[in-house]
């Protein structure tokens, strides 16, 4: 784990250097978007780490199987479990930290809970979701190693190629035909059917197309990247919705919107290619940064680590927030949710995604130091230095949160938490006009957000229940909708016509009058779905509301939908 060189292949160096910048933007849900409007970081941005690893794999009649096996197991599942287990420790100080002091202890049946997670999708909970490519990565090289240990004598690389086009196709095919409790047992054998053609691609790039890709003039490589993107571009005139050339939840096979199966194909390839040649065109210019190089070499440790930062600066923002009131910034929400982000507008996501790169690169500087003083004896144990650094982390972000929340207490902020509404005993959300709470605030709360949902058949208003959010003024809010415990099992949401973003409003002077709902995102499982969303209209007596059509919630218990209010007087 602890990467010192000096990478010698500039090009595929800055590929993962980019590649990593994606998947931490992404989880901001784009903040830099860069030309995502063709080419969605989700339409190619896993597929390219693994033709990134097809192109160093080095399995041949030759390999032995067992060193093999022993050394991905060193590079892969030992910092995997190093790293999940460091941020878990982390995340449990981080929930200490939002609740002021209390901490649930771990259910019945956890541990079997995180096995089977683990095993089929990959990680054992939101805040290291993205790890569960990890194991997907590491089954799809193992299961490559011995296809093409055992067919060495007669293995062609563009025959299995078309084979595992074949199969990749048959996975997508599953997994758009099947309800997603029927195939969580055949997640991980889908997801390696599904990667397997990007491997390959990744030996075939290097054996016979790079030096011809390399050849190619300045103007070749800008003629080529125009052309993908124009090809895109008339590809998404022939989709249903724009944004279908990509493919959401790979971790859970789930978000493949197109109505083609080899949609997730063309759009990999594509965004692949687009990207090679960019990095071929422009590498030079950074070919050695060394800010690049050590992003390159630690990958893995971004990927594992920055949505775990992204929650420590929620935590300093908390903190600053008993201090100087934050607009916008929603303690509650917070406290609920690991994907959680200051909604005081989109431009605040780039700090996010620079906090989480930099958060998780300074951690592996950290770590870098402290297993050269240990020195050579002590590198035998190396889940000691993970336990270690979590603890020099743990140390000091207690110690940073506590000074401000002392400085808090000793200014005297006795503003108290505003309540929020619950459900009554049917299940029915309690209108909180009719709560009996007193809502305590700096500002006046002009309306309350919730979500109502419409079935086409089957499930009934009382297995749901949405969070009431008072809105102060124009900004972004954050509402959850939950099944109940007496919900239809196993998903509440099956049937689903529609979802509605409802603005009630609170005073007798309505301010809201001419409000309008946009920004529309929703969370399914932590990661962000595809939905089509209508204009705002009004609704009853000067409400507002806005529809969100084509929606797919694959059985979840709980959707988070995020949304923006501008024009309230």
């Amino acid at each position: 784990m602890a990467e010192q060189r000096t990478k010698s292949n500039k090009k595929f160096m800055l590929l993962s250097a980019i590649g990593i910048v994606m998947v931490a933007d992404q989880h901001t849900f784009t903040a830099f978007n860069i030309f995502s409007k063709f080419l969605p970081y989700n339409s190619f941005f896993m597929p390219m780490f693994v033709f990134i690893s097809g192109y160093f794999n080095k399995v041949n009649s030759d390999t032995r199987l067992s060193s093999y096996a022993g050394k991905k197991i060193r590079s892969l599942l030992v910092p995997y479990a190093g790293l999940s287990m460091t941020v878990f420790f982390l995340q449990q100080l981080i929930n200490i930290i939002k609740t002021g002091g209390h901490a649930d202890p771990l259910p019945p049946g956890y541990l079997t809970y995180v096995a089977g997670r683990i095993v089929t999708v990959g990680t054992y909970g939101a805040i290291v979701e993205p790890m569960w490519f990890v194991i997907s990565l590491f089954s799809t090289l193992m299961i490559y190693a011995v296809l093409k240990k055992c067919l060495s004598r007669i293995w062609n690389s563009y025959i299995m190629f078309a084979v595992f086009i074949a199969m990749h196709l048959f996975a997508v095919y599953i997994a758009k035909n099947t309800a997603q409790d029927a195939i969580t047992n055949y997640l991980l054998p889908l997801k390696c059917m599904f990667f397997l053609p990007f491997l390959e691609l990744g030996s075939i790039y290097k054996k016979s197309i790079e030096r011809r890709h390399e050849a190619l003039s300045a103007g070749a490589k800008l003629g080529l990247m125009s052309l993908l993107l124009l090809v895109n571009v008339i590809r998404t005139l022939y989709l249903p919705d724009a944004y279908d050339v990509a493919f959401d939840s790979i971790d859970c096979m789930s978000g493949f919107t197109s109505p083609y199966i080899v949609t997730p194909l063309i759009s990999s390839v594509i965004g692949i290619l687009f990207w090679m040649t960019f990095v071929d065109l422009c590498g030079k210019q950074v070919a050695e940064s060394r800010f690049v190089n050590y992003l390159s070499c630690n990958t893995f440790w971004v990927m594992g680590l920055h949505v775990l930062f992204y929650n420590i600066l929620n935590c300093i923002l908390m903190a600053v927030d008993h201090i100087v009131k934050l607009p916008h910034f929603d303690v509650e929400t917070f406290k609920g949710s690991e994907w959680y982000f200051w909604g005081i507008g989109d431009n605040i996501k780039v700090v996010y995604v620079f906090f989480g790169v930099l958060g998780a690169l300074g951690l592996k500087y950290v770590y870098d130091k402290i297993w050269a003083a240990l020195g050579r004896k002590t590198k035998k144990a190396g889940f000691i230095v993970p336990v270690v650094t979590a603890c020099v982390l743990a140390v000091g972000i207690f110690i940073v949160v506590s000074v401000i929340n002392s400085k808090a207490e000793a200014a005297g902020n006795g503003s108290e938490t505003v309540t929020e509404p619950g459900i009554d005993d049917n299940g029915t959300p309690i209108d909180p006009a009719d709560s009996g709470d007193e809502t305590v605030n700096d500002a006046p709360v002009l309306a309350y957000a919730c979500v109502e949902i419409v079935y086409d058949n089957g499930g009934t208003p009382g297995d749901y229940y949405s969070d009431f959010v008072p809105v102060y003024s124009d900004g972004s809010y954050t509402v959850k909708l939950k099944r109940t415990d007496e919900g239809m099992v196993p998903a509440v949401f099956d049937g689903l016509s529609y979802l509605s973003i409802k603005l009630l409003h609170e005073s007798e002077e309505n301010h809201i009058s001419a409000a309008e709902i946009g920004d529309i995102g929703v969370l399914r499982g932590g990661t962000k779905i595809n939905v089509i969303a209508g204009e705002t209209e009004e609704f009853g007596e000067g409400d507002r509301v806005a529809l969100i059509d084509r929606f797919d919630a694959q059985g979840a218990d709980e959707i988070e939908i995020s949304f923006s209010v501008s024009g309230i007087e």
